[in-house]
């Protein structure tokens, strides 16, 4: 389902205040965008972003620890990732980067570590991140990053084996060039230095480093690195290690997914299976029943992403046709996936011909519920809608039709009446001028003039009278053939109305029901078609009329 692309004013809305799912859709929104093209919508994005930053960036404070902060390292990543060539972008960049004007080690961070993903800044990412590498005084976790980088771009063995021993806990002598040197104190702790390194591979995961992270994984450490190691291992997808890390994870889930304090950590390993493109079908299956919600949604979502929204739909409903134990787990799973594309695909299966499998499809929208209910209901009541539509449309054209055709006939029984008083008067007219011209001038000589004139008026007359009455005849025909027409289209509506309401409802029709719409359609058919030809003129009467009309053109 596409998404609409927000304003820049909505954008910076949800930068300053959305949720971090809403900023992190709108950053992977950014990078699309960015990758098909300059557009005035970035432009004018940069243009806010700029303004905003820069109206405090002459008096940074160390704001680590206050929530505020998370705005700002959101507002700096999205500005890098519309940046291009623009020169005050560049500008912020090499300020949000720089520990003397940032305090900030996250805004830092996020700057070089959301420019590493952009080609455009490589050259500025390569200067930056071997600034940061050789720089003592910065945070280890900044330094990891640099480290990493260094291997990543310059394929720095002294940078690597810095990142190792960071990963490995710090704990002994720094093995690195000079340049690298740790100063005394950054490494007081293993878990600072292997969180650094396994925060620095979530951004680069370097293969050289597979099996140190796959080890802490194996190790199970109720710590946060933990969490980092799961999803350093998701970020080796579509490489040579990309089955291995699959089975690493499956391999913590299995061993942790009974254990409530691992719980969050489980649906961090269930999430990475799904991006690393790997089947592991069955054991995401099994997650949807997990007793953690979070672990269930993140199964779902993973096992939409392996197989596709269709594929998914179908796998959860070949274990729904086996039973209805699970139904609401089931359900529940596909609440998580795309509703529209669920929707559809079991609104597919509702008449695929298999008894079970449709069953199980109306069985999984009703549990569904919610506004997929409300998605039927509209969609029944559009139907139904737009059956009346028709029908009302066919009721105006007949009513319209039959008044024109009342109408005419009117006009034309007028004319016969008003016709047969015109003949009445002029023969009562004629009789009378004929007496008084007889007595007058004689019979013989008025009786030839006469009889001529009294035959003409009588034959235009009636030939006036009988095109009335044709049209008269002619126009009530044609309205009862409309209404017998009419009849036979609402007829076959209603049997369309019938079935269609059955599909809405997800009711199969039986080859019985399906017999008995087809013989009212057949008798439908029958009966339209004799009342028709019952309608159409006789042979009598077709002769009889042409007869008159052959009279009528002889007495001219």
């Amino acid at each position: 389902m596409t998404t609409a692309t927000p304003s820049p004013e909505q954008m910076l809305q949800i930068l300053a205040d959305g949720g971090e799912h809403l900023r992190e859709s709108l950053l992977a929104q950014l990078e699309r965008m960015a990758r098909e093209g300059g557009s005035a919508l970035l432009a004018s994005l940069r243009e806010a972003l700029v303004k905003v930053l820069s109206a405090d960036s002459h008096h940074r404070v160390d704001d680590e620890e206050h929530s505020g902060s998370w705005t700002r390292s959101w507002q700096v990543s999205a500005l890098v990732i519309v940046a291009g060539d623009d020169a005050a972008a560049r500008r912020l960049m090499d300020l949000y980067s720089d520990r003397a004007q940032e305090p900030n080690r996250w805004i830092r961070y996020w700057t070089l570590a959301t420019a590493s993903g952009r080609k455009e800044h490589a050259a500025w990412v390569r200067a930056r991140a071997e600034a940061v590498a050789r720089d003592q005084g910065e945070h280890l976790m900044l330094r990891c990053l640099g480290w990493a980088l260094a291997a990543e771009f310059d394929d720095s063995s002294e940078a690597l084996a810095a990142l190792l021993w960071a990963l490995q806990g710090g704990q002994t002598p720094f093995p690195g060039a000079p340049r690298y040197a740790c100063a005394a104190g950054d490494a007081a702790t293993a878990v600072v230095a292997r969180s650094g390194a396994l925060r620095a591979l979530r951004v680069v995961p370097l293969a050289q480093c597979f099996e140190e992270v796959e080890a802490i994984v194996d190790t199970g450490s109720f710590a946060s690195f933990t969490w980092d190691a799961l999803t350093v291992l998701g970020r080796f997808g579509g490489t040579a290690r990309a089955a291995e890390a699959s089975h690493t994870l499956a391999r913590f889930v299995v061993a942790k997914r009974r254990q409530r304090e691992f719980y969050d950590m489980v649906g961090v390993a269930v999430k990475s299976i799904g991006r690393l493109g790997v089947a592991q079908t069955d054991l995401l299956i099994a997650e949807l029943e997990s007793a953690s919600p979070g672990v269930a949604v993140e199964a779902a979502r993973a096992l939409e992403v392996l197989l596709t929204t269709p594929q998914a739909v179908d796998r959860l409903l070949e274990l729904a046709t086996l039973s209805n134990e699970r139904d609401d787990k089931l359900a529940a799973a596909l609440r998580c996936m795309q509703r529209a594309g669920v929707v559809e695909h079991l609104d597919s299966n509702l008449r695929c011909g298999q008894v079970r499998r449709e069953d199980a499809a109306r069985r999984m929208l009703i549990e569904m519920g919610g506004s997929v209910a409300v998605d039927r209901a509209q969609v029944r009541r559009q139907d139904l809608e737009s059956r009346r539509a028709v029908v009302a449309e066919f009721d105006v054209r007949q009513r319209d039709h039959v008044k024109w055709i009342a109408l005419g006939d009117g006009v034309a029984t007028w004319i016969s009446v008003g016709m047969w008083v015109v003949v009445f008067a002029i023969g009562t007219v004629t009789i009378m001028l004929g007496v008084l011209m007889g007595y007058r001038q004689g019979f013989e000589t008025f009786s030839a003039w006469a009889m001529t004139g009294t035959g003409a008026v009588f034959s235009l007359l009636g030939k006036v009278g009988f095109q009335g009455r044709l049209v008269e005849v002619a126009g009530a025909r044609a309205a009862a053939r409309l209404a017998v027409f009419n009849a036979y289209q609402r007829r076959l509506q209603q049997v369309d109305l019938v079935l269609a309401q059955r599909f809405i409802d997800g009711i199969q029709v039986t080859p019985d029901e399906l017999a008995q719409l087809s013989a009212l359609i057949s008798t439908a058919q029958v009966e339209t078609q004799e009342s028709l030809l019952s309608l159409m003129p006789s042979e009598k009467e077709l002769d009889a009329y042409q007869k008159r009309k052959a009279t009528l053109e002889g007495g001219r």
